[in-house]
């Protein structure tokens, strides 16, 4: 541990000598030389940085060169980074002088203290500063809140954010309450797992209650697009898109189609609409309320999850013959349904099949096998 110890303290300590260097570089104005726009801009291509953690840590050495004694510390291992952060990130410059009379003392504590522990006494002395009983830092935590949400080169999605006391008070006891209520028996999901789950439960109410967005308390809304090629080409490719742009997978789009509200829309081009049907269910609101009576929940084997949590699935899919009637249809959650599709897909794909060039190929009928045909009769075949 002693060794361990030594090491961490070498690594805070050569971190902080990058940090002063930086903060060099960006008072000298050399980047400018360089070709960048600023030292960020620098650090983002040399360092291969996202942009957002560049400006962080140029941000932490213009605060740290105004508070020496701390980065006196830090030079010295005696601080990490997380502790030097709990310091200056309270910095301002109405904060300035009363930070910096308390450095020397903060050092002090943040040498015997946890980062979380140092935050807690900084919390005290900023509001002791602005003398306004936290207002001002109750401010600055509200209007630094952020949420982003993008997607990565595969179209997962990535979601991270940051938010004041308060509005994580009221997003952990929601998502706690959903991940209580998401809860099943012998469950292997990790908690990240059922977190996000419960996140996404969420956000499927309240849409398809019609609370938020335009679904107006219907159930999802697939359009099927039919391109008529007016010059009597080839029909064009079969997409699987959503109206906010994006390619769904066909094994998505079963789990969409399985219980939703389907249109026809055809097309003459990119923008001619010639046509639109009406609205027609797969599921009727009568067979609806007959299979929540008979299943009356999940029925995945140990799933208990009530009707208002579950979707009505096609054993055999519609798209593949298979009818709409209380028969072929059960209760499932949205986390079996999709895992039943993705099952399901996986079964299909291991079929005997002869496969070339990437394509999937049927195996060929044998004569034996294959049906006489009015053409074949009259060749004598």
């Amino acid at each position: 541990t002693v060794s361990l110890g030594k090491k961490r303290k070498e690594v805070d300590a050569l971190e902080a000598e990058w940090l002063v260097e930086v903060g060099e570089y960006d008072r000298s104005g050399d980047w400018a030389i360089d070709g960048y726009l600023s030292a960020a801009a620098a650090l983002r291509v040399v360092c291969r940085m996202d942009a957002g953690v560049a400006q962080h840590y140029v941000h932490l050495a213009r605060k740290l060169a105004k508070l020496p004694d701390v980065a006196a510390a830090y030079l010295a291992g005696d601080l990490s980074l997380r502790h030097v952060q709990a310091i200056t990130d309270a910095y301002t410059s109405k904060r300035a002088d009363g930070l910096a009379a308390a450095a020397s003392s903060l050092v002090d504590v943040a040498g015997a203290h946890t980062p979380k522990e140092v935050g807690a006494v900084v919390r005290c002395l900023t509001d002791a500063i602005d003398g306004d009983d936290g207002a001002t830092t109750d401010e600055d935590e509200f209007d630094a809140r952020r949420f982003y949400a993008s997607k990565t080169l595969r179209g997962q999605g990535d979601l991270r954010g940051s938010c004041d006391p308060l509005s994580f008070e009221i997003v952990e006891q929601a998502l706690d309450a959903e991940m209580a209520r998401d809860l099943q028996a012998a469950d292997r999901r990790s908690k990240p797992v059922r977190r996000m789950d419960a996140l996404t439960n969420l956000c499927r109410r309240a849409l398809g209650g019609g609370e938020v967005g335009e679904t107006h308390g219907v159930q999802p809304h697939v359009s099927a697009v039919v391109h008529l090629d007016p010059t009597g080409a080839a029909a064009n490719a079969a997409r699987a898109e959503y109206s906010r742009g994006g390619h769904l997978s066909t094994n998505l789009l079963e789990v969409l189609l399985c219980d939703c509200t389907l249109s026809r829309i055809v097309v003459a081009g990119k923008s001619e609409i010639l046509d639109v049907g009406r609205a027609t269910p797969t599921a009727t609101p009568a067979q609806w309320k007959a299979l929540v009576v008979r299943d009356r929940h999940c029925q995945a084997p140990g799933c208990s999850r009530p009707p208002a949590d579950c979707q009505a699935h096609h054993i055999e899919h519609w798209t593949r013959g298979g009818p709409t009637n209380l028969a072929n249809l059960q209760l499932l959650c949205w986390h079996h349904h999709r895992q039943r599709h993705t099952e399901d897909a996986k079964a299909r794909a291991d079929e005997p099949i002869h496969r070339f060039a990437g394509h999937r190929i049927l195996p060929r009928a044998t004569p034996r096998s294959r049906a006489p045909t009015p053409a074949t009769r009259r060749r004598g075949v």
